[in-house]
């Protein structure tokens, strides 16, 4: 993976402890787009055995925000507004690797609006997010 100005903020999201929950592993980078990889793991299923719902939105919100910091001035960081989920096929523990494409579609000095999408290993779109980020400056990031 080529060097980016975001990297290491990206690369500190990574140890964050709901990113090492989720097994996030950044892929590719570059300005206003993020490619993560993430294995489904059991303890992220629901009754009927697939992934719950609350884990796919978790992964498409990392994918939407990871964009976002590729976007934001430094010293700032972004806050999901609102995510918007659409669920299109389910998710098994036999669908690893999972592919999160995370996509800034528009950039402005407060908000940030982004598309994500969850793939398989054939390629196919399993479930698609866009989120609003509020872009926010100073402060303590953790």
């Amino acid at each position: 993976m080529t060097a980016h100005p975001s990297l290491p903020l990206l690369e500190e999201h990574l140890e964050a402890p709901m990113s090492r929950l989720l097994g996030l592993r950044l892929v590719h980078v570059t300005t206003g787009e993020v490619t993560l990889q993430a294995d489904p793991q059991a303890m992220f299923r629901n009754r009927q055995g697939v992934m719950h719902g609350g884990y796919i939105a978790t992964l498409l919100d990392c994918a939407c925000g990871f964009a976002g910091c590729t976007m934001v001035p430094d010293g700032a960081f972004s806050l999901t507004a609102e995510l918007k989920v659409a669920y299109l096929r389910k998710i098994e523990m036999g669908s690893a690797p999972l592919t999160l494409v995370g996509r800034v579609q528009k950039a402005g000095r407060q908000l940030l609006f982004t598309e994500g999408a969850i793939r398989d290993a054939a390629g196919r779109d399993l479930a698609t997010a866009t989120s609003t980020l509020l872009v926010q400056s100073g402060g303590d990031r953790r």
